[in-house]
């Protein structure tokens, strides 16, 4: 079976992840570090980066990686309860800290909603307001599956003798049938699933390493932000696990 030890989360600026080649691409991602035990500290750490032709990620620390302050970030603990988490610069990275006390799943939830309209041309209707969320999950001993949204988009993931059952959520709703979901394996390979019926879809890693599960939802209102108009608003949230 595989195990989840360490829970990353990127958030991407420009393109990444392209499908088949390997390019240059910056992201901001999350890691989560802690022993998996009770009343042991749990470290949140926030990068900003890119990963080079050979799927390399480097650490920056440029105007983006500043950028990393505009990020609002709560838990939502096992008691079903949220705890702000501030994260506070740390050299290469943002970091804040949080301590489990009862067994259980503990969400790390994101968003940052201050990104810069994304000018694509002198056309404001083509013209994106990007808005991004952060998801990922901590597990301490013994728990029981924490299957309720808690956030505009979310993704909560379940996972049985290998398989994971992706559970996608818009506006604390279940996502529609047929919405499409990618997700990136760690050669950064994409694979485009659709969810079913039961608002769900399912995969199987077959890879150690980084999977990326994204959904986005356009809304198609025009607007201005910090001065600049478009024509529309790009909502995505990334959850991403690391297979041991």
């Amino acid at each position: 079976m595989y195990k989840l030890r360490t829970i990353l989360s990127l958030l991407l600026f420009t393109a990444i992840f392209l499908l088949p080649q390997f390019t240059k691409a910056s992201a901001y991602w999350m890691e989560i570090h802690g022993s998996g035990k009770l009343k042991d500290p749990v470290k949140v750490q926030m990068f900003y980066g890119f990963i080079d032709d050979l799927s390399e990620r480097h650490r920056t620390t440029g105007a983006e990686f500043q950028e990393i302050k505009n990020f609002h970030f709560f838990i939502l603990t096992a008691k079903g309860e949220k705890m702000k988490l501030e994260l506070l610069q740390k050299g290469d990275h943002w970091e804040g800290t949080f301590t489990p006390d009862k067994e259980g799943v503990y969400r790390i939830l994101g968003m940052n909603e201050q990104q810069p309209v994304l000018i694509r041309s002198k056309n404001p209707q083509e013209n994106v307001r990007p808005i991004d969320f952060m998801s990922g999950a901590y597990y301490v001993g013994k728990y029981s599956a924490n299957d309720s949204p808690a956030q505009f988009l979310d993704i909560i993931l379940q996972e049985k003798e290998g398989i994971y059952t992706i559970s996608p959520y818009r506006n604390m709703k279940p996502a529609e049938k047929g919405t499409m979901l990618r997700i990136f394996n760690p050669e950064n390979w994409e694979k485009n699933i659709r969810v079913d019926e039961n608002h769900q879809a399912v995969f199987k890693p077959t890879l150690p390493g980084l999977y990326v599960i994204r959904q986005d939802w356009y809304d198609n209102t025009p607007g201005t932000f910090q001065g600049s108009p478009y024509g529309k608003i790009r909502y995505r949230n990334n959850y991403c696990l690391w297979i041991n």
